[in-house]
């Protein structure tokens, strides 16, 4: 109880710097949320969540873009990551999580501001996070740096 209701002060204070100053849309109340769905970027699951945790199943590393719809930064990161989705295939997955519908995920993660890439390992360990809008040179940088490609 206590988790949900801190989660629910981190958002509705606007914590997320990235998007400071820009209004979200109200929250889904408990009763109606629906199971827990993460928005993907791939065309089939190669990943499972298991206790809050994104465990990758088809032994690549993963790129996990924690966003949500009413953040301008993360629909301007949007079409970039999807582009690097595409030129990567079958080498690493990209998944796209929307803090609103997943909450638990994004606090298991430490989300605090969006947009949050989250670089996972083919062993689901985390090797780095960056927070905020990244244009597609620095998204390949980090890719080179914590996955060698």
């Amino acid at each position: 109880m206590k988790k949900g209701i801190l989660l629910g002060l981190l958002v509705a204070s606007g914590c997320f710097l990235s998007c400071q100053g820009h209004q979200k849309q109200a929250a889904i109340p408990d009763e109606e949320r629906v199971e827990m769905t993460p928005n993907e970027v791939v065309d089939v699951p190669s990943y499972k969540i298991e206790n809050n945790r994104i465990i990758p199943t088809d032994g690549r590393p993963m790129i996990v873009d924690f966003s949500a719809t009413w953040c301008p930064p993360c629909r301007q990161l949007k079409p970039i990551f999807e582009k690097l989705a595409e030129e990567f295939r079958g080498r690493i997955t990209f998944v796209t999580i929307d803090v609103d519908e997943n909450p638990e995920l994004a606090q298991a993660y430490g989300v605090q501001s969006i947009p949050m890439m989250v670089f996972l390992n083919k062993d689901a360990q985390v090797q780095n996070t960056i927070v905020g809008f990244q244009n597609r040179d620095q998204l390949l940088a980090a890719i080179n740096t914590y996955f060698g490609f």
